[in-house]
């Protein structure tokens, strides 16, 4: 991770246990589930390690149209998300 990103960010927000990364995505998901109006939608900025594995979670979770979207430099940096009706 770059010092931009240390020196700035709160560890909190940076870090998670090696044995569940995504485990934040996964709470956002279910709020968001429960709170979006069907339509709704759901934008994430993303560790591009693990892009695919939160498409297949958002899916999982009862979202539709879950696309990863790439940054200026082609790395797979955001992802979109509708709430299904």
């Amino acid at each position: 991770m770059t010092a931009t990103v240390l020196d700035y960010e709160p560890h909190l927000a940076l870090f998670v246990p090696d044995s569940d990364p995504l485990c934040f995505y996964r709470s956002i998901a279910t709020i968001a589930r429960r709170n979006l109006l069907p339509g709704g939608f759901l934008f994430l900025e993303i560790n591009t390690a693990f892009a695919e594995e939160l498409r297949r979670l958002l899916c999982d979770a009862g979202f539709s149209d879950v696309q990863v979207r790439r940054d200026q430099y082609e790395r797979p940096r955001m992802i979109r998300a509708t709430k299904r009706d």
